[in-house]
């Protein structure tokens, strides 16, 4: 009988595991998630293969099963008007993907990483772009808004704050994450997601406004829309930064109290008095390694303190939901092997 080390047994239920979630997103005849063709629960782009092709998927690996007919896909739209206007992506509580892997059975709640590729859009206000949701009395603790306008071609709004992360039906001690609307050649995270292109941005055609980042996670969260097709590295809708957090991404210096807006090219404000229900107990999440901001229920206005250097820290290597490459079947096949091996 041959023997394998626990590190090949360990590795190799590693790659089954990450296999079957590869597989998982579209299986001909398979369960279908609303509003996608048959036989798809999402998308989600495989880091080994886009790492090998430099994040630009080529033919015959450009093309996308589970494209729907219509993105920005209904009820994955995001908006930003001012500090009580807007809409955030979340992970969804309908997905089939997200169930099938455990999640919203028994109080189990997905991170913002692990539900990457499965999102559904949640409105904070009156407005709701098709097939999105209002968020929950109290999930939205704090919000600000700046509107960079000053230069064509690189003007952005940006939404910043603090949520309950149980109302958000989110597990805030797990990593951090960032959705975009990067499209599926260029492996983003949700290339079915986008800004809602029926509602102007602060008076602006909203067609001009395209692109779009939202980090999350330790019950915090930003997001920025873009004008063009700016997301690339050095402009303000920089997707390529999604391990880098708000505070440097988005150049965040605090999360505090409050609902305030800033018109930073007119220099007009406003803020606005919100009454707050308590925080329920599941959205108290504890400082880590990656984050020393603490969000606690104890506050009715629930946030973290001024200049701490915490940051939204999504570790995609680690993520549950990552496809593997085609190198990689090779070596789960091998590694399989030898744990049946072992196992005999």
């Amino acid at each position: 009988m041959a023997i394998f080390s626990s590190a090949v047994i360990v590795s190799a239920s590693l790659f089954i595991s990450n296999a079957l979630s590869a597989h998982a997103q579209f299986v001909p005849g398979g369960p279908t998630q609303p509003g996608l063709p048959s036989g798809c629960l999402g998308s989600y782009p495989n880091d080994g293969l886009c790492q090998k092709e430099g994040w630009h998927l080529t033919p015959p690996d450009d093309v996308d099963p589970c494209k729907p007919d219509v993105i920005p896909l209904p009820g994955q739209q995001v908006y930003i008007q001012d500090q009580m206007n807007f809409c955030i992506n979340l992970p969804n509580p309908d997905s089939i993907y997200l169930k099938q892997q455990g999640f919203y059975s028994n109080g189990k709640l997905p991170s913002i990483v692990q539900a990457e590729g499965y999102v559904q859009s949640y409105c904070f206000g009156s407005y709701l772009p098709a097939g999105s949701k209002p968020l929950p009395s109290g999930t939205i603790r704090s919000a600000h808004v700046i509107k960079n306008f000053t230069n064509t071609g690189t003007r952005y709004i940006q939404l910043w704050g603090t949520m309950d992360c149980g109302l958000a039906g989110v597990d805030c001690n797990g990593d951090g994450g960032q959705y975009d609307s990067v499209n599926f050649v260029s492996c983003g995270k949700e290339p079915y997601s986008g800004v809602d292109p029926s509602r102007s941005v602060n008076g602006v055609d909203p067609t001009t406004f395209k692109e779009y980042i939202q980090q999350a996670g330790n019950g915090i969260f930003c997001m920025r829309i873009c004008e063009g097709t700016n997301w690339q590295d050095g402009m303000p809708c920089d997707a390529r930064k999604d391990e880098a957090g708000c505070y440097t991404t988005m150049g965040i210096t605090s999360f505090d109290d409050g609902f305030t807006y800033l018109d930073i090219t007119t220099g007009a404000s406003s803020s606005t008095s919100v009454s707050l229900p308590k925080s329920s107990s599941s959205s108290t999440t504890s400082s880590s390694t990656k984050s020393n901001a603490t969000v606690t229920s104890s506050s009715p206005t629930t946030a973290s303190s001024s200049g701490t250097s915490a940051s939204v820290s999504p570790s995609s290597k680690s993520s549950a939901g990552r496809a593997v490459s085609k190198e990689s079947v090779a070596l789960l096949t091998v590694a399989a092997a030898a744990l049946q091996l072992f196992l005999l």
